[in-house]
């Protein structure tokens, strides 16, 4: 049984990331991807969940147990929630739980996202407020940037699929694509795919061309 959210807002966020993901709104396609049955922990997907009205018992709906979303994953994983939440989907993968190619894009972009979540909020020294907090804040940093390197494989190797399919889409955004390869540290090719014709200059633009020419190849918040 699941209640399905039929609208989003932004609600003026500007939280996004050069990776796609928006911290502060769930994700549209979220409500046609996956869902976590609570009684079972089992994934599936939600389009091949749903039946005809007129094939519900309605008298049984509420005894079936309710559905989680993937959002809800890292509540109920343990203080490793981080590296769980990137075997999961990993894990996905490995078993062909996609059955389509939009179905694995959506695994691969949730392995992606998972993976620079390792780093996708690191403290700057500018918040210490303290000789103390700044210790706290670099070591923290180190941390997670050497957690981040344990992945470095995985994340170039789901890239090239990701890529891959991409490509192969319908619609291709130039600056999305481009990204991809810079976080792969294929700079070349990036800053190449900047240069093609039809590519939408504006603040996105610039700050993933800086990136590129500074051989940056983290995720980062654009302003």
């Amino acid at each position: 049984m699941d209640y399905e959210l039929i609208s989003y807002t932004t609600h003026g966020s500007s939280t996004y990331f050069s990776d796609g993901k928006n911290d502060e709104v769930p994700s549209m396609e979220d409500a046609s991807g996956i869902g976590i049955c609570v009684a079972c922990k089992k994934p599936f997907w939600r389009s091949e969940s749903k039946l005809p009205a007129d094939q519900i018992d309605w008298k049984r709906m509420d005894n079936l147990p309710n559905v989680m979303d993937t959002l809800s994953l890292i509540m109920i994983f343990d203080e490793q929630g981080k590296e769980r939440q990137i075997m999961f989907y990993k894990e996905l993968l490995e078993q062909d739980f996609a059955k389509t190619e939009w179905q694995e894009f959506y695994l691969r972009k949730h392995l992606w996202w998972s993976i620079n979540d390792i780093i996708r909020h690191l403290g700057g020294w500018t918040q210490a407020r303290s000789l103390r907090e700044l210790k706290a804040i670099l070591s923290h940093r180190r941390t997670c940037k050497k957690l981040f390197r344990k992945y470095d494989g995985l994340l170039v190797q789901n890239l090239d699929r990701m890529i891959f399919l991409y490509i192969i889409s319908a619609d291709v955004d130039l600056l999305y694509l481009a990204n991809m390869y810079r976080e792969k540290g294929k700079f070349q090719k990036a800053m190449e795919i900047l240069s093609k014709e039809g590519v939408q200059k504006g603040k996105t633009y610039s700050q993933l061309q800086r990136k590129i020419s500074r051989k940056n190849h983290f995720v980062f918040k654009l302003s």
